[in-house]
């Protein structure tokens, strides 16, 4: 048995950072919004027992047990208790790693729903969101994949209303960011700005990308631009470009990708600006989900 998914990107509309907890987890208040850009995701059940087998097109991604889709395997069969059995997977990646775009969160909770529906649902979805947000703060959203606040460590989710029909456009540059380095220079901020969260949920309802851009502040990128020297002349290119586009450019989660709003008449006449100007970028077209 085959099974073929379109394992989907997200992007952040605002991000605070609201406290931390004895673990070291930090605690979060923000939105996420599942995007188009997608890697492929094929799972071969060979109903035979045995263990999992991880292909990939990208020579750098682990395909071993530090593999995330490797780490959901062996927890689903740890709760469930059932007997492992052979699973062969081929992950395309498309989704560009650290960018803040959820590429692995996303295939780690792909690969458990379609692991959990081919064994008839035995984990409910609270389970889930339990079980597999030790494994990456990120997977829970995944699991639901729909337009959430999403607060604590990840797992407390609100799906809300996205009217937005605006394109987006991301601009990862080549190089990434730590986001260790982000929540450590967060800590150094004197004069941080929070993202209006109930501001971003209003403007998402009336489906006016203006209603919430001035309100889609990031702690993780205010921490990077205190120091990170690629992000801070990288951010002074894009708000260049912004202003001579009237455009407002805005990082997804911990970087290193930013995105912009653009409708849809003004597409092609926008990518081809970005992509000719920010020379070494990945520019990619998509649309929320």
């Amino acid at each position: 048995m085959i099974v073929k998914l379109k394992s989907n990107a997200k992007i952040n509309l605002g991000l605070n950072i609201v406290g931390k907890v004895e673990n070291g987890y930090h605690l979060l208040d923000m939105i996420m919004v599942p995007i188009s850009l997608s890697d492929d995701l094929s799972i071969n059940f060979k109903e035979v027992k045995g263990n999992l087998k991880i292909d990939t097109n990208r020579k750098e991604i682990p395909v071993g047990e530090d593999n995330i889709i490797y780490k959901i395997y062996n927890e689903f069969y740890r709760e469930t208790g059932l007997e492992k059995q052979t699973i062969e997977v081929y992950l395309k990646k498309n989704i560009p790693s650290q960018a803040g775009l959820g590429g692995g969160s996303s295939n780690g909770a792909f690969f458990f729903n379609a692991l959990n529906k081919y064994y008839g649902n035995p984990i409910n979805f609270q389970r889930a969101v339990e079980i597999t947000k030790a494994v990456g703060a990120d997977i829970p959203f995944f699991l639901l994949n729909k337009p959430s606040r999403v607060e604590g460590i990840g797992e407390n989710l609100e799906v809300i209303e996205n009217n937005i029909k605006n394109k987006i456009i991301l601009i990862k540059p080549d190089f990434g960011v730590s986001t260790v380095a982000a929540y450590k220079n967060y800590a150094k901020l004197k004069n941080k700005k929070d993202a209006d969260i109930d501001k971003i949920i209003e403007g998402m309802k009336s489906g006016n990308s203006d209603d919430l851009e001035n309100y889609l502040e990031n702690h993780l990128e205010q921490g990077l631009l205190l120091e990170d020297k690629n992000i801070i002349a990288f951010k002074k290119n894009l708000e260049k470009l912004g202003k001579e586009q009237n455009m407002k450019f805005h990082m997804s989660g911990s970087g290193s990708c930013y995105y912009t709003f653009v409708e849809k008449d003004n597409i092609d006449r926008i990518y081809d600006k970005i992509k000719t100007t920010m020379e070494g970028c990945r520019v990619e077209i998509c649309s929320f989900l």
